[in-house]
């Protein structure tokens, strides 16, 4: 059972992540055309689900096939950990692989702020903030991922459908060109997305300007839109974040002790954050 199940994941899993990823891409494309990062960006959202022609389906096909790559991205990382195989690989090349995941959760969150609702401004708000409590070059930073007023989804969109994507090709070209799907695997992966698209019901947008009693970002987001809540911006934002994204990386240079220690915070902190997301998605 337990040689069945690492074969999966080793040779299934990366093969239906690339799918996931293509598909992600090519509807992404339809979306892009009728995208509009300026004015009145929520309306322009609620035109191309309503309006436009199977819209709410390539939307639909794009949200849940993004995510689907995301959570195929995290088992996979898990698996070269739990597995050790991260100590096939050279430092650098597992250093872009972590590099990536954090770049695949980017470009969700991004496109997340580009709902242009309550929930995306919102969101696009705290990444702001977070960015410029960065001492002395938060400012200048934060110009690079996002900006106030009237440009403030200009940089996410750019972000989000073509630099974010092409610098994770970039990263990774090394690490699937031997996992491209084949003509099957993609059809396959393409016919159950499309299953899902046509049943998922993505939540209802809201208007920004409405009034609520508490507004949720992303699902990996929650836990560190509970730890702002109780912590200092530059700790819960950047400082947890960047401390899980070293211990990882430094786990190929490491053995005996140092080794078992730096996966055990690893582990500990994973479960935490797990705990911390839950708690605040019920409640």
């Amino acid at each position: 059972m337990n040689r069945h199940l690492k074969r999966y994941l080793s040779f299934y899993l990366p093969r239906l992540m690339l799918s996931s990823f293509l598909i992600c891409i090519l509807s992404g494309i339809f979306l892009t055309i009728h995208y509009q990062p300026f004015g009145d960006v929520f309306r322009c959202v609620e035109e191309i689900t309503t309006v436009i022609p199977y819209g709410f389906f390539f939307r639909r096909l794009h949200y849940i096939s993004g995510q689907l790559f995301l959570i195929l991205a995290l088992i996979h990382i898990g698996d070269h950990f739990l597995r050790k195989t991260y100590k096939r690989y050279p430092p650098g090349e597992w250093l872009n692989l972590i590099i990536s995941v954090y770049i695949s959760f980017a470009i969700i969150f991004m496109g997340f702020i580009l709902k242009g609702d309550k929930e995306g401004i919102f969101a696009g708000n705290i990444m702001l903030n977070i960015i410029k409590n960065i001492p002395v070059i938060g400012n200048s930073i934060s110009n690079i991922f996002i900006k106030s007023g009237e440009e403030f989804f200009w940089l996410p969109y750019l972000h989000h459908c073509f630099f974010l994507p092409s610098l994770l090709l970039f990263l990774t070209r090394k690490h699937i060109r031997n996992w491209l799907p084949d003509r099957r695997f993609f059809l396959y992966t393409m016919l159950f997305l499309f299953t899902g698209a046509i049943f998922f019901k993505m939540s209802i947008d809201i208007h920004p300007d409405a009034i609520l009693p508490e507004i949720k970002g992303p699902w990996f987001f929650l836990g560190i839109q509970e730890c702002l809540r109780k912590m200092p911006p530059l700790l819960a934002g950047i400082g947890f974040p960047l401390s899980l994204f070293f211990l990882i990386s430094l786990i190929p240079l490491t053995k005996g002790h140092w080794e078992w220690a730096i996966r055990c915070l690893v582990l500990i902190f994973i479960i935490a954050y797990g705990i911390v997301t839950i708690s605040a998605w019920r409640f």
